[in-house]
């Protein structure tokens, strides 16, 4: 996403508290950012497509501002969030088992799609003590079985960011804040949850 992007974020994040809380754990790798192909934060709903074929956007109530769009089969569905953020990129997605609903109708996976994974190894079914060692314990856990982790990292933008900012007569700013969030419920000890989302504000 570009600094323009970012800086047309600003105000809208800022009514977002929770993501400026810290976790204890270590931030998650780029790996977990990205699932067959698609990246959050530099992926759009076009990458989507040729990915994994056609389907449609939705809008939910579940959070102001967000479209999704996704696929599922009788094991596993997964489902992508474009927010307003994100400037129309993808800014999370999460992998849940068939039993989870979503407010939108989901495309089918292609075939020869199945046993969906991170690229950094996070699976439906994996066990809670597999999920510590890669994110470490939860910061808080909302609900029974429900974990949760945020974090707040400092990224510095580059030579070209600024150049591009001054440009559209934006202020060439030196840093620029990336808020992480995580979400996972299990149950009996394996995980049917995954929610990983990633926005960058000024």
């Amino acid at each position: 996403m570009t600094i323009v992007c970012r800086a047309l974020c600003v105000l809208l994040v800022l009514f977002q508290p929770h993501q400026y809380s810290t976790s204890k754990g270590k931030p998650p790798s780029d790996s977990h950012f990205s699932i067959r192909h698609v990246t959050i934060g530099k992926d759009n709903f076009q990458t989507i497509q040729k990915e994994l074929g056609p389907t449609k956007k939705c809008h939910t109530k579940q959070h102001d501002g967000v479209d999704v769009a996704g696929y599922a089969d009788p094991d596993e569905s997964l489902v992508f969030e474009f927010g307003e953020i994100g400037g129309g990129d993808v800014t999370a997605f999460f992998l849940s088992v068939p039993s989870r609903t979503t407010e939108c109708p989901l495309s089918p996976l292609p075939a020869g799609v199945s046993h969906l994974a991170t690229n950094g190894g996070v699976r439906l079914g994996m066990t809670d003590r597999e999920f510590v060692n890669m994110f470490g314990d939860p910061q808080s856990k909302p609900r029974p079985n429900c974990w949760k982790y945020e974090w707040t990292l400092e990224s510095k933008y580059t030579e070209e960011e600024k150049k591009e900012a001054r440009s559209a007569g934006h202020p060439a700013l030196d840093s620029y804040l990336v808020g992480i969030t995580v979400e996972a419920k299990f149950k009996d000890g394996k995980l049917i949850y995954f929610y990983i989302a990633k926005l960058e504000t000024t």
